[in-house]
């Protein structure tokens, strides 16, 4: 049985026309300098899933959400999104909601009701259609009591819950969650994670699509991941199929007693990653990544043969922030090489 995706796109790119004087401004848009903003971009979400993306500042993940509510049309490439093709605006915007930290959109002298009022117009709903279903909403995020105060005055957390509130006044069955809790205290932040998973994804079945540049953002919310750097998705899967890809398991800390020069020696030459820590000048403690127990069988042997002992050991699963890094840092070693 075929899975039925939410968002797939083919070769998705954007280029930015970059205009920098007179000369660039007669010359033909194909001729001008650009910014590749999003380059050959291939993804398949699932209906349901709990999408991240991630990456840092200017990897193109507001460019590529932007395309795919159409906001602005591709240089090359295509994508569906619910079924729809990208040339079928108005059916991917009625299926779609978006969530962003732009404040900017939202009218400061109306209170937070009326702003919703208004945008539930845009969405073709009658007064009477509107009005429920903006009830509805402020009373989902909890903002029933401040409804009628200016959002001048709402704190940033009030704000983003109004933002949430405008993404679902159409019922959208894919929300697109554009660094949702940036600027956000760390209560609100629970608080907003646990509405995502538990109610928009759990409970109504919504699929979301979440960018971030919060590595544990990422591992604590979402089914699978993309890791987006310079325009281009450079791996994605689940946590533990990125570090199959990595070909890193675990990382290893050792306490280790009797350290010794030779000791370093040895293992300097057999682990590439080795962080060694002095305690005192008995002790010292030993950290690396590994993609097996072997390569920890080795380090134990060459520890034993050099007259140490092994006081502690303890291991667990790469952390993303290694996944990322290593990523991220290829990809940028490519674009400068």
């Amino acid at each position: 049985m075929d899975v039925p995706f939410a968002i797939e796109t083919f070769a998705l790119t954007k280029r930015f026309a970059k205009t920098r004087g007179l000369k660039d401004l007669v010359l033909a848009p194909h001729s001008r300098p650009g910014v590749m903003a999003v380059d050959r971009v291939d993804l398949a979400v699932e209906e349901g899933e709990l999408f991240g993306l991630l990456g840092p500042n200017g990897a193109g993940k507001t460019t590529l959400i932007k395309l795919l509510c159409t906001l602005i049309a591709p240089t090359a490439g295509t994508a569906r999104v619910n079924g729809y093709d990208l040339q079928e605006e108005e059916k991917i915007k009625a299926s779609v909601g978006l969530v962003t930290g732009d404040e900017r959109s939202f009218y400061w002298r109306l209170s937070g009701r009326q702003n919703l009022e208004f945008f539930a117009s845009l969405h073709g709903l009658s007064p009477r259609q509107g009005r429920r279903k903006v009830e509805e909403a402020l009373e989902l995020m909890g903002l029933g009591e401040v409804a009628d105060e200016r959002f001048q005055t709402y704190s940033t957390g009030m704000r983003q819950r109004l933002s949430l509130a405008r993404g679902l006044l159409n019922d959208p069955k894919l929300l697109f969650l554009d660094e949702p809790t940036k600027s956000l205290d760390p209560a609100a932040t629970c608080h907003l994670h646990q509405f995502i998973k538990n109610e928009l994804v759990g409970r109504r079945g919504v699929t979301v699509f979440l960018t971030t540049y919060r590595l544990e953002e990422a591992e604590r919310l979402c089914d699978r991941v993309a890791i987006m750097d310079k325009g281009r998705i450079r791996a994605y899967g689940t946590i533990s199929e990125l570090r199959q890809m990595l070909q890193k398991g675990k990382h290893y800390t050792l306490k280790v007693g009797g350290f010794s020069k030779a000791m370093f020696s040895s293992l300097e030459s057999l682990v590439a990653n080795l962080q060694i820590t002095t305690l005192d000048e008995e002790n010292a403690l030993l950290a690396f990544s590994a993609s097996d127990d072997k390569a920890l069988s080795e380090v134990i042997d060459v520890i034993r043969d050099n007259g140490g002992r092994i006081k502690e050991m303890n291991s667990e699963a790469l952390p993303l922030e290694e996944i990322f890094a290593h990523l991220t840092q290829e990809s940028r070693e490519r674009w400068e090489g």
